[in-house]
């Protein structure tokens, strides 16, 4: 089994390659209808995008976690909880950045054995460098003897 004491002496502080969140008219309107929101102010996002933006507005991909914590899909990776905080209403068109770092990596027992767990803080940006949202992801990694 993989040592946890030097997974996380590897990944804990760890900056993951970041990237871009931005969202069409379209988009907005789709989630939003697709949400059943209510109607939101012009031009003003669902706070869903702040979720979206911690998934799909960073520079990297899930596998690239895993392959960081030496996992496969084979061994049955799993999203854990998510704590989210919004600072500010999201706008449509707005360019946004998205950085995250490896917060923790610790090893837990359950009922079906060991597994790990990975931390992910994503901080959201805005053109002015302000922070407009967070997002914590715990990824779960089982971890087999």
């Amino acid at each position: 089994m993989i040592d946890v004491e030097e997974l996380r002496d590897r990944l804990v502080g760890r900056e993951l390659a970041a990237g871009t969140y931005e969202v069409a008219p379209h988009e907005a309107w789709l989630t939003a209808d697709c949400l059943l929101a209510p109607p939101l102010p012009d031009g003003v996002l669902h706070p869903m995008h702040v979720f979206l933006a911690s998934l799909v507005g960073t520079g990297y991909r899930i596998p690239d976690l895993w392959d960081l914590a030496e996992v496969t899909a084979e061994d049955g990776p799993m999203i854990g909880e998510m704590d989210l905080h919004q600072t500010r209403a999201l706008r449509v068109g707005e360019a946004l950045t998205v950085r995250s770092t490896i917060t923790d990596v610790t090893r837990k027992q359950g009922r079906s054995g060991s597994f790990d767990t990975l931390t992910v803080a994503v901080v959201l940006t805005d053109a002015d460098g302000d922070t407009v949202g967070r997002v914590t992801n715990t990824h779960i990694y089982p971890r087999r003897a």
